[in-house]
């Protein structure tokens, strides 16, 4: 998560109220309103932007009106009636939570909930992130979040003191490409360079010493390989 969310995203939100969407994210989030069509009063469609992130609103139409604004074209009229019967029939946004970068997510906790938004307090996760949760008013959910440097590899514990923030792993634990071994070979190396060679303790004791120390990092406690052969 760390190494991909670093990236400025674009997306865009259908909702029913338009005008009321855009005062929301510009007044209380914080966003820059930057377009709007035809006007910021009556908005059909708006661009909003935080830190190089937009978010698009845009108004729920009729679909005959859809259509004829397409010119008559009838396969975007039968195109905007799918999405017309989808978004009436569906929770707004469902399996989808869409992050959103902030420079400090303590300073943009502490603005929006002066705003008025009260929102649960930032936290930090073993992914290299520091972020909170929220619910727009229609219901489409975000993550806001800041990189942080963490202190020790989520993989095998080794001190990260040189950690670019939202950096998950040490270099013993990654490949050439930054990603993380496999679990045999990561067991392996705990297994020899550690407990063997620094602990002093011979192959069967080390190997056990090792799984039971792997069982406790993120890395392998949630994807389920601790103690796999």
């Amino acid at each position: 998560m760390g190494q991909t969310a670093k990236f400025p995203i674009s997306i865009m939100l259908t909702v029913r109220d338009a005008h009321r969407h855009v005062a929301w994210f510009r007044d209380v989030l914080g966003f820059r309103l930057e377009e709007a069509w035809p006007d910021a009063d009556k908005p059909m469609w708006a661009n909003l932007v935080l830190d190089g992130q937009s978010v698009m609103i845009g108004q729920l139409m009729d679909p005959a009106q859809a259509g004829a604004m397409c010119g008559d074209d009838p396969g975007a009229k039968t195109y905007m009636e799918t999405l017309h019967r989808e978004f009436e029939a569906n929770q707004r946004g469902v399996g989808i939570c869409t992050y959103i970068a902030v420079p400090d997510i303590d300073a943009w906790h502490a603005q929006v909930q002066k705003r008025g938004l009260q929102l649960p307090a930032p936290k930090n996760q073993f992914y290299g992130l520091r972020e909170v949760p929220l619910q727009d008013p229609e219901g489409y959910r975000f993550m806001f979040y800041t990189l942080i440097k963490l202190a020790a590899c989520q993989s095998c514990g080794m001190p990260l003191a040189d950690a670019q923030p939202g950096q998950m792993y040490c270099t013993y634990c990654t490949d050439e490409h930054g990603q993380l071994r496999p679990w045999e070979v990561v067991l392996e190396g705990t297994t020899v360079g550690y407990f063997m060679h620094m602990q002093k303790l011979p192959r069967d004791k080390a190997e056990q010493a090792a799984r039971e120390h792997l069982a406790k990092m993120p890395a392998w406690k949630s994807r389920g390989l601790v103690g796999s052969h």
